[in-house]
């Protein structure tokens, strides 16, 4: 079983020590990556932080579906980095 699969209008989320929870999808309040690997991410929703053993990208399509992340490059291009990260030009005055 995934870590995060969607059922109807919840997220039945299993967590890093076996637990399970199920979370309205309108709960979500922000995805995270744990580390640097990106095979892990924190899910906080109604105010607690979740571990769940999934990429944040395969969670991401289950909460949004057809939205997709904003990377730096050529279209279905692994990126260097997320476009948030580019820094932009500073207001001229």
């Amino acid at each position: 079983m995934d870590a995060v699969r969607r059922v109807g209008s919840y997220l039945q989320v299993q967590d890093g020590d076996g637990c399970r929870h199920l979370l309205r999808v309108t709960s979500v309040q922000a995805l995270s990556d744990t580390d640097l690997l990106r095979n892990e991410t924190f899910i906080t929703a109604a105010g607690r932080t979740i571990r769940v053993l999934q990429p944040l990208d395969a969670i991401l399509g289950l909460i949004a579906p057809g939205e997709a992340m904003a990377w730096e490059g050529e279209p279905n291009a692994k990126a260097e980095r997320w476009v948030a990260d580019v820094e932009e030009e500073p207001w001229p005055f």
